[in-house]
């Protein structure tokens, strides 16, 4: 099949492990996967189960603050539905940060819910500054490597 007309070499269409990323640079799908990997290392362990799905909104919230939680309340099955639809990378991990606090918000520190939010979100935060990292990393790479090419 022929590619069409305009379109480069780099937006191809390319395939990750379990889905297709359709016309999307090859970059956005590796930093997807990653993500992906992320998801699942935290659904697939016994204490994912209790981050799976939003958090029950409790009564003795506010009612401003309850209405806030209830319209972004979210759990990782939902980040795992959503995956294919986020922009950036960091839209990912808006709504991962947004599992671990609205959990640490609702359940006291002592709560083995709390705990497992905590850790997540410690776990997370490390990884993600180091894929941050990795991927600033490749980004320059990339630009020294075009500017090279460019003289």
């Amino acid at each position: 099949m022929s590619q069409p007309k305009g379109v480069k070499e780099s937006s191809k269409l390319v395939k990750d492990s379990s889905k297709e990323c359709v016309l999307k640079k090859p970059m956005e799908c590796v930093k997807r996967r990653q993500c992906w990997l992320i998801l699942k290392r935290m659904l697939a362990g016994r204490d994912g189960l209790d981050l799976k799905d939003p958090p029950p909104m409790v009564d003795n919230v506010s009612e401003s603050k309850s209405l806030e939680k209830k319209s972004k309340a979210i759990g990782l099955k939902e980040i795992e539905r959503k995956l294919r639809l986020y922009a950036t990378p960091d839209e990912f991990a808006s709504d991962m940060r947004l599992v671990f606090s609205n959990a640490m918000q609702i359940y006291p520190p002592r709560n083995h819910i709390y705990q497992i939010a905590k850790k997540f979100s410690e776990n997370f935060e490390l990884k993600w500054k180091s894929l941050k990292d990795e991927w600033e990393l490749e980004d320059r790479k990339r630009r020294k490597a075009h500017k090279s090419r460019r003289y």
